[in-house]
């Protein structure tokens, strides 16, 4: 199978939900944490960064936040749909770099601006696909702070309750 064939299979087997930690790092010191999950099209998750911790859902076209000691609000602006991990799907190259025992290691190539990056710059992403299902993929950019470095561990979830619209919803 080829190397994209083989990510965009690996991708697919989340599609019945998934539960990922994605961790941003500059300058070797986290700067955002976000764990959560997906099903059927929605997410909720929460986000750490510089010492707060915020709780989004989002059941597109809506999304909500819940901040510590408040009731859930709606946000203004309409998210758009469609799978989180469709931009993974579309490397611009892909290459196998170890297949062994049930694990490969990919690196895979992206246009900055599909990992949301400034720049015409590509990134190469480091992607491990594990027998169990689980896809991990790394990566470094530089920014204004340092270097920064992305890490997302996605596993697979099938069967999770869904994710419905919170309640209570603070009004105004």
């Amino acid at each position: 199978m080829a190397p994209a064939d083989r990510l965009v299979t690996a991708l697919d087997g989340l599609a019945s939900g998934y539960t990922f930690e994605s961790k941003i790092t500059v300058g070797g010191k986290v700067a955002t944490l976000a764990k959560g999950r997906w099903v059927g099209g929605a997410s909720e998750f929460d986000v750490e960064s510089n010492g707060t911790s915020i709780r989004y859902r989002a059941l597109p076209p809506r999304s909500w936040v819940l901040e510590p000691g408040s009731d859930w609000v709606e946000l203004d602006a309409a998210i758009g749909g469609g799978d989180p991990l469709d931009a993974l799907r579309r490397p611009t190259a892909v290459e196998v770099i170890s297949d062994v025992a049930g694990r490969v290691e990919l690196r895979a190539t992206y246009p900055a601006a599909a990992l949301g990056s400034s720049g015409d710059a590509s990134v190469t992403v480091a992607i491990t696909l594990a027998a169990d299902g689980t896809v991990s993929a790394r990566y470094t950019t530089g920014s204004g702070t340092g270097q920064a470095a992305s890490e997302t561990v996605l596993r697979p979830a099938p069967g999770q309750q869904p994710i419905g619209v919170p309640s209570p919803v603070a009004t105004g």
